[in-house]
């Protein structure tokens, strides 16, 4: 039951964040001028809590087998990418600022380099963690 909730919420928390990637693209592209605060703002505190939500079913799936997960390198890494993912969070919060004030044309190449890194952080820690938790799962 718990792992079926869990793959809920991962599908959920997914699709939102899929969503709001589209919208820092439009953005990027300049087909948004500047992004909607309310927009942001359900975003970056769904995704938030779609995490914290991950991260309590993924705790009770840990209980129940700790000792078998800790040796499981796809685990280990799927926990470094989600460390990395949550303080991704913070950052985002503070750099999603930028995109409600200002387009991205206007930014310099030195105050484009964060959101880039921040967006990689994203993408290559969800499509991390997606992978090491299929191969924790198969």
């Amino acid at each position: 039951m718990i792992v079926t909730i869990h793959l809920i919420i991962a599908i959920i928390t997914g699709l939102l964040v899929l969503y709001s990637d589209e919208q820092a693209l439009m953005w990027i592209l300049g087909k948004k001028e500047m992004m909607d605060s309310r927009r942001v703002h359900f975003l970056h505190t769904a995704v938030s809590i779609g995490l914290a939500l991950l991260l309590i079913t993924g705790g009770l799936l840990y209980h129940a087998s700790a000792a078998a997960y800790l040796s499981v390198t796809p685990f280990i890494t799927k926990m470094v990418v989600i460390f990395a993912l949550i303080l991704n969070t913070y950052a985002i919060e503070r750099l999603s600022a930028v995109a409600l004030t200002r387009s991205f044309a206007s930014l310099s190449h030195k105050e484009r380099i964060p959101l880039f890194i921040s967006g990689a952080v994203s993408f290559g820690g969800w499509a991390t963690a997606i992978i090491c938790g299929l191969l924790i799962a198969g």
